[in-house]
C-alpha cells in the first residue's frame, strides 16, 4: 500500500481499484446533488438594491398626481374618471419594457433639469375611450388595435391632449419637492423601439389604473431613470414635510460655495499693445531692438484671457497703474485669431513702422496694431 506521504496510487492499488469497479464492489454511482426545489435563482442585476425609504417622497408625489389626474381628465373628457395609483416599482429597464403590451402608446420624454430620458405609456383602451368620450360618447370605444395599424391623426391629437394633462399634473405634483418641467421628445407604438436606456439600467416605474366609461380600463405608467433621480435622492429620502430642513442645508451649502468662489484667484492682465510681426522678422529680433507703435486709445484689461474692461494707463504714487473707464459684457465670444499680415499685404490699412536695432540697423516691420 502507499505510504502516508505518497500522493499517487501504486500500481497494486490501481489494479485493485479496477477489479473492484469491474466486480461491483466499488460504488461508482454519482453523488446526489441538491434538489431543484432547494435552489433559488438569484440575479445580481435585477435584485433591487435601492430601499423604498430612499424614495419615500415619491409615494406622496404619486398620490398627489393621481388626485390631480381625476380633475384634469374630468375637465378634458367631461366625465368622471376613476384613478388608482399602484406602489412604485424599482426594476430594470428591460423588465419594464417587456411588461408594456404591444401595441401601446409609448411617449419618450425628458424631465429637465434632471438628465436622461423617461417614458410615459398610455394603453390603447384609454386612448379609444378618451376619443369616444371627447366626441360625446359614453367612453366605451373599441379596444382592438391591429399590431400593424398606427393611431389616426384624431387619436394622435387626443393622445397629445392626455399627455399635456399628465405633464401639467406632474409639474404640480413635483412642485413641493423639486421643480420639474416635463418635455415631449417623440412617440412610438412598439415598445421595442423606445430604447432610452440599457437593459440592466435601474428605473422607477409608477402605474396608474384608470377606469372610464362603460367598463373601459387601462393604465398610464410613468417611468423615471434612477440615474436621473440620484442627484435629488436626499430630497426624495424624506417626506415632503422635511423640506424646511433641506432648504436650510441647501442655503448653508450655497453660502459655503459662494465663499469658495470668492476666494478663487483669477489672472488679470493689462494689455498695452499688440504687435503683429511675420515669422521672418520675429526670427531677426534681438535684444535691444525697439518696436514702434501708435499709443492705444484704451488699455485692454483681460481676466482669464477675456476682455472685460477698458482702462486708461498712467502712474499713481510712483507706480504704474490703470484706471477702469468702461465695463464690458462678461459673456464674451472669443474671436478667431487674426491672420498674420506679411510685409506685402495690400489690405493692411496700418502704417509699416520701422524697427531700429541697438547696432543702428533699421528693419521693416510686418505691422503694428495698438491694442
Amino acid at each position: 500500500m502507499a505510504t502516508q506521504k505518497q500522493s499517487l496510487l501504486s500500481s497494486e492499488e490501481v489494479e485493485a481499484l479496477v477489479e473492484g469497479m469491474a466486480s461491483g464492489d466499488v460504488d461508482t454511482s454519482p453523488t446526489p446533488g441538491p434538489t431543484s426545489g432547494s435552489v433559488q435563482a438569484y440575479s445580481l442585476v435585477s435584485t433591487d438594491t435601492t430601499t423604498r425609504g430612499q424614495l419615500a417622497a415619491l409615494e406622496m408625489i404619486n398620490d398627489r398626481l393621481s388626485r390631480q389626474l381625476r380633475g384634469s381628465l374630468l375637465n378634458l373628457l367631461r366625465q368622471a374618471v376613476k384613478v388608482a395609483v399602484n406602489p412604485f416599482e424599482v426594476t430594470t429597464f428591460g423588465s419594464f419594457i417587456h411588461s408594456v403590451p404591444a401595441p401601446c402608446n409609448v411617449n419618450i420624454v425628458r424631465y429637465p433639469p434632471l438628465r436622461g430620458y423617461g417614458l410615459i405609456t398610455i394603453d390603447p383602451s384609454i386612448v379609444y375611450g378618451a376619443v369616444d368620450s371627447f366626441f360625446g360618447g359614453r367612453g366605451d370605444g373599441s379596444t382592438d388595435l391591429h399590431p400593424q395599424r398606427g393611431f389616426t391623426p384624431t387619436e394622435e391629437r387626443i393622445i397629445q391632449l392626455l399627455l399635456d394633462a399628465v405633464f401639467n399634473d406632474l409639474r404640480d405634483a413635483w412642485a413641493p419637492v423639486y421643480a420639474l418641467t416635463p418635455e415631449y421628445v417623440s412617440r412610438e407604438i412598439n415598445p421595442a423601439f423606445a430604447q432610452v436606456g440599457e437593459e440592466r439600467e435601474t428605473v422607477v416605474v409608477t402605474r396608474f389604473d384608470l377606469e372610464l366609461g362603460a367598463g373601459v380600463r387601462g393604465q398610464i405608467s410613468v417611468m423615471y431613470p434612477f440615474s436621473a433621480l440620484k442627484p435629488i435622492r436626499l430630497l426624495l429620502r424624506g417626506r415632503m414635510q422635511s423640506g424646511e430642513r433641506d432648504e436650510k442645508l441647501a442655503h448653508a451649502w450655497s453660502v459655503q460655495l459662494q465663499d469658495a468662489v470668492m476666494d478663487a484667484e483669477l489672472e488679470m492682465v493689462a494689455q498695452l499693445a499688440t504687435v503683429r510681426v511675420s515669422a521672418l522678422d520675429l526670427a531677426a529680433i534681438q535684444a535691444g531692438d525697439t518696436l514702434w507703435f501708435k499709443p492705444p486709445e484704451a488699455v485692454k484689461v483681460l481676466v482669464q484671457s477675456n476682455h472685460l474692461f477698458d482702462a486708461e494707463y498712467g502712474t499713481q504714487n510712483n507706480n504704474m497703474a490703470v484706471r477702469i473707464d468702461r465695463v464690458l459684457d462678461p459673456i464674451v465670444k472669443r474671436a478667431a485669431p487674426e491672420p498674420v499680415i506679411g510685409s506685402g499685404d495690400e489690405d493692411s490699412d496700418e502704417e509699416t513702422p520701422s524697427r531700429r536695432s541697438s547696432a543702428g540697423r533699421t528693419f521693416k516691420n510686418a505691422g503694428v496694431s495698438a491694442a
